[in-house]
């Protein structure tokens, strides 16, 4: 039986069989880069492309990218793959950057305070373009 519509528009297929994606994304970090290192280059990009687009996957594929060249990463990622090729040069350098300090991560967010105040309950337009003739 076929997926629904909606489920295909938002699938996003690995360039990986799903049992090496699984062993891949089981396996830990640097076991995980030498596995993915056995696929030929130009698969191996856009498998590194694949995760780096995931949040959860973002540094394994930095980690597949580093083992990449920027000609493979171009092909996979087009212009992206330029700064995804700089970024995976070093990896812990580039995702010290991205981690959110604790003390920003703990801080509420709220919209109230961006949000001004509209008056809704006057329909009385004049005053407004009083202001404009002055």
């Amino acid at each position: 039986m076929a997926l629904p519509l909606e489920s295909q528009l938002n699938e996003d297929t690995g360039p990986v069989s799903e049992t090496m994606f699984c062993e891949i994304n089981r396996a830990q970090t640097p076991n995980a880069v030498e596995i993915a290192a056995t696929l030929p280059e130009g698969q191996r990009a856009q498998l590194a492309v694949f995760c780096y687009r995931k949040r959860h996957l973002h540094d394994l594929g930095l980690r597949i990218a580093s083992t990449c060249s920027l000609n493979a990463l171009l092909q996979a990622a087009g212009t992206g793959g330029e700064v995804i090729f700089k970024q995976s040069r070093d990896p812990d350098a580039t995702l010290a950057k991205e981690t959110v300090p604790a003390s920003h991560a703990s801080r509420p967010i709220t919209l109230a305070t961006c949000v001004r105040q509209v008056d809704l309950g006057s329909d009385d337009d004049d005053d407004d373009d009083d202001d404009l003739e002055d």
